[in-house]
């Protein structure tokens, strides 16, 4: 997906800001980065440091906070301690939960939100999936169900993301001119 085109899905008013929750949540492939790993090209006060030549898995994540103006900022990543995003084709909304704030899902407004669309989306087919670290919760209008722990362990920082701490590290010492 080209900018311009991702720019058009960003809801009025909103924008990433100093969010970059994705940037610590997500892996990313590409670059060796696992989950629940600082990406080192993220900064609180600009964002990404190489973000024109971003990973395209970066470049396709559409954050559903974003995107979703019925969304207020209570549901920033951030702010409540998960990034909403889409997966298998648009059948399943991945809860990601920052390992940090553990419960962040189950609390208020978001449990009983996430067991309405549970709930609305069942009979399209629909799934919603809460992520804490390996373990998964399938959230049904019933209940939530505890699939266990069924990611993989998270691979080691690969070659190119410690390449990347490295330059990071590197830019942050150089006074800016």
């Amino acid at each position: 997906m080209d900018d311009q085109a991702s720019q058009r899905l960003v809801a009025a008013g909103k924008s990433c800001g100093e969010c970059g929750m994705c940037c610590r949540l997500m892996g990313v492939e590409a670059i060796g980065k696992p989950q629940f790993v600082a990406c080192p090209l993220y900064r609180k006060s600009c964002g990404c440091l190489d973000y024109d030549h971003r990973p395209q898995a970066c470049a396709d994540f559409i954050c559903y906070w974003l995107h979703m103006p019925s969304l207020d900022e209570a549901w920033r990543p951030d702010r409540s301690g998960f990034v909403l995003h889409m997966a298998n084709a648009g059948t399943r909304l991945n809860v990601e939960v920052d390992p940090r704030t553990p419960n962040a899902w189950r609390a208020e407004p978001f449990h009983t939100a996430f067991r309405q669309w549970a709930s609305a989306g069942r009979a399209r087919g629909l799934s919603l999936m809460v992520w804490v670290g390996r373990r998964c919760f399938e959230v049904t209008p019933e209940g939530d169900i505890d699939r266990g722990m069924i990611r993989p362990p998270a691979p080691p920082k690969g070659p190119m993301l410690k390449k990347l701490e490295l330059q990071a590290r590197v830019r942050s010492q150089t006074p800016n001119s």
